[in-house]
């Protein structure tokens, strides 16, 4: 009986110990307003959502705004991505840069939706920079509390 009681905590501290070895290299930095007000004859609300995931091999951001802040999110990254590698199909909006088939980059905006996707192993330091500065201003364009 001894025996199998000692078996059995050394199972649960060996479990215990390999959980606790697991780590995770990521930064989330999510944000969730919601401001409801009332006027005269008018109710708005406003939404985002933000997350920033930065990996060892890749690096994301996640948003989700108001509708009617799509059209300065979409001119911020004609801005910034420019149009030659942009396609529009559907409604959505889809910057995409590959090298040799493998995908370095991918911009999708969608509606109210943006995701982007950077392979770090694939792109130079210097445009992770540019998509990390870009992570930075789309999180204060998506939040101007002017647009309420």
């Amino acid at each position: 009986m001894k025996t199998i009681i000692l078996w059995i905590v050394s199972l649960i501290l060996s479990l215990v110990s390999a959980n606790a070895q697991t780590t995770s290299n990521s930064s989330k930095s999510t944000t969730k307003v919601s401001i409801s007000y009332d006027g005269d004859t008018e109710k708005k609300s406003y939404y985002r959502s933000f997350a920033i995931i930065d990996m060892d091999n890749s690096y994301r951001i996640k948003v989700r705004f108001m509708k009617d802040m799509t059209d300065e999110v979409k001119s911020y990254l004609i801005d910034q991505l420019g149009e030659e590698n942009m396609i529009f199909r559907d409604e959505t909006y889809l910057w995409k840069k590959e090298i040799e088939n493998e995908e370095v980059y991918e911009v999708t905006l969608k509606n109210n939706r943006l995701r982007i996707s950077v392979d770090k192993e694939l792109i130079s330091d210097k445009f992770l920079k540019k998509f990390k500065q870009m992570g930075k201003e789309l999180k204060t364009i998506t939040s101007k509390e002017s647009k309420i």
